[in-house]
C-alpha cells in the first residue's frame, strides 16, 4: 500500500483496484484484522505512568533490535513527527509549526548520518524518561529537560572515545556538553544565545553588520577544551563543540544578492562537520515519507503502528545499502527493496477474486444467451405471462452464474441458483430440494 498510494483504504478493492493487495486477502478479512490489532494488555491500564502503554511494547521491541546494529561514530539526535490529525489522542498530539507534518505524535530519535536510527523516545511530558525505561542518573537529572533527552539517548549507545552527537540548538547547552565530556563523548551542536555562558565572543548585532563580511568568524576555547564558535552565514550561526575545531577552513559556496552571482565564502572545519553528519533524522524522514503506508483509523496508535513498519523497512534498506556498498554492488532501490519484502513475506496463496454479477462474459458455456444484469435498487427482471406459461417455447435450462431465484425469494430468505431459463431470462432452483424451475412455469388454476 505504501507504493500505491491512494485517498481510501477501500479503493484498494473497489474500482481503482490494485491486485497485488485485493488479490491477498479480502477487504473484509483486512478490516478484521486491523479491528483485532492490539499490543498490550489493556486491564493492566490502571495506575501505569505510561501514557504511550497501547503501543509500548512494539516500540520497546523494536528500539531493543535497533540498538544491536552495529553503530557508526558519527550520530545526530533531532526530532520526528509522525503526522496525526485525529482528536482521540488528547495532548499527546503536538504542533510544530517548523515540521512538513505539523500535527502528530513527536519523537525524540538517534540516527547515523546515513538515516539509521537506533533509538526513539515517545514524547508525553514529564513522565516521558521514566516510561522510556533508561534510568538517569543523579547528574542527569541536574540538567535542563532537553538536555536529559540526550543523555538518555547516549546511555543506549556502546561506550566509546570516538564517538560524537550531534544535535540542534533545541537540545544544546553547556551544561550538557561539559557532561558528556565527562563521559568520553564527543558533541558538537547549535546553541541558543542563553545557553551558551558569557565566552569572549564578538555579539550577535555587531557581526549582523553590514561592515562585516559574511565567512567572518570569532571563536574561544575553554580550559577544558570547549570550543565556542559565532559564524557568519546568512544569518548568525553560534556552536559549541567538543569534536572538532576551526582549522583546516574550507569555502562554501553562497548566493550573494548584490552580484547577483555564487561567491565562495571562508567555512571552519566544525561547521562543515556539523552540516555533514546532522542530517541523518532528516534523511530518515525523507525516506520514511516516500512511500508512506496508509492507515486510517479511530484508534490513535495505529498511526504508530504504521509509522514503525515503515521505519523498520527504512532501517532495513539502509543495512542492505550498507552491504551492498561493501560488496561494490548496485543494490535495490527503496521501492524495490519494499516489493520484494513483499513478495517474500506474502508466501500463503492469494486469494482469487470472486466473479462479479456484472460481468456477462462468465456463463460456463459459451452462449450468445442475453441474461438481465441486477441493479441494486432496480425490480428485477420478469418476464411476460404470455411468455412465462407458453409451454410450446422451449424453455431449457442454462447452468451460468449464480442469482437470487425468481421463485422462491423472499424478504429476509433469499435463495440462490445457477440455472437460468433461457426464454424467462430469470433464474430459478433446480436441484434435490427444490424444483422451482418446473413450479415457476405451471399456470395457477
Amino acid at each position: 500500500m505504501g507504493i500505491v498510494e491512494l485517498p481510501s483504504v477501500d479503493d484498494y478493492w473497489a474500482m481503482t483496484r490494485v491486485p497485488q493487495v485485493a488479490n491477498l486477502m479480502s477487504s473484509k478479512r483486512f478490516r478484521l484484522m486491523r479491528r483485532l490489532v492490539h499490543f498490550n494488555d489493556n486491564t493492566q491500564i490502571p495506575g501505569t505512568v505510561d501514557r504511550f502503554f497501547k503501543i509500548r511494547p512494539l516500540f520497546s521491541f523494536l528500539n531493543t533490535a535497533f540498538r544491536r546494529e552495529p553503530q557508526t561514530p558519527k550520530q545526530s539526535v533531532d526530532e520526528v513527527m509522525v503526522a496525526y490529525k485525529g482528536k482521540t489522542a488528547g495532548n499527546l498530539r503536538q504542533y510544530i509549526k517548523n515540521k512538513p507534518d505539523k500535527w502528530g505524535f513527536k519523537l525524540f530519535a538517534r540516527a547515523s548520518a546515513d538515516g539509521f536510527i537506533h533509538d526513539m523516545v515517545l514524547y508525553q511530558g514529564k513522565t516521558m524518561l521514566e516510561a522510556h525505561g533508561v534510568p538517569l542518573m543523579p547528574k542527569q537529572r541536574t540538567l535542563g529537560a532537553t538536555s536529559q533527552i540526550v543523555t538518555a539517548l547516549v546511555n543506549t549507545m556502546p561506550p566509546s572515545p570516538t564517538t560524537a552527537i550531534f544535535a540542534d540548538n533545541y537540545f544544546t547547552s553547556l551544561e550538557l556538553v561539559r557532561y558528556l565530556k565527562d563521559k568520553n563523548c564527543r558533541y558538537t551542536g547549535t546553541v541558543r544565545d542563553n545557553r551558551i555562558g558569557k565566552p569572549p565572543l564578538k555579539s550577535i548585532k555587531e557581526m549582523e553588520k553590514k561592515a562585516v563580511p559574511r565567512g567572518t568568524c570569532s571563536y574561544v576555547t575553554s580550559d577544558d577544551g570547549i570550543l565556542a564558535l559565532r559564524w557568519k552565514d546568512n544569518k548568525i550561526v553560534t556552536l559549541l563543540s567538543t569534536d572538532m575545531g576551526v582549522e583546516p577552513t574550507s569555502s562554501v559556496h553562497r548566493y550573494c544578492s548584490e552580484t547577483k552571482q555564487k561567491e565562495e565564502v571562508s567555512c571552519p572545519a566544525v561547521i562543515k562537520s556539523y552540516n555533514s553528519n546532522m542530517g541523518g533524522i532528516d534523511k530518515s524522514d525523507m525516506l520514511v515519507h516516500l512511500y508512506h503506508s496508509p492507515m486510517k483509523s479511530k484508534r490513535w496508535y495505529m498511526r504508530l503502528f504504521v509509522y514503525a513498519i515503515d521505519v523498520s523497512l527504512t532501517n532495513a534498506w539502509v543495512i542492505y545499502k550498507r552491504d551492498c556498498k561493501a560488496l561494490g554492488v548496485d543494490g535495490l532501490s527503496l521501492m524495490n527493496f519494499r516489493i520484494q519484502v513483499f513478495r517474500s513475506a506474502s508466501t500463503q496463496r492469494p486469494v482469487m477474486p470472486r466473479p462479479r454479477r456484472s460481468s456477462a462474459s462468465q456463463l460456463s458455456l459459451n452462449t450468445s444467451v442475453h441474461v438481465p444484469q441486477p441493479v441494486r435498487g432496480h425490480r428485477s427482471h420478469t418476464p411476460h405471462t404470455s411468455v412465462r406459461f407458453d409451454l410450446s417455447l422451449f424453455h431449457a435450462p442454462l447452468y451460468t452464474t449464480r442469482q437470487t431465484c425468481k421463485h422462491c425469494s423472499r424478504k429476509g430468505r433469499i435463495l440462490r441458483s445457477n440455472v437460468l431459463c433461457i426464454v424467462c431470462k430469470v433464474h430459478l432452483c433446480l436441484n434435490a430440494e427444490r424444483n422451482c424451475f418446473m413450479k415457476y412455469h405451471e399456470a395457477v388454476g
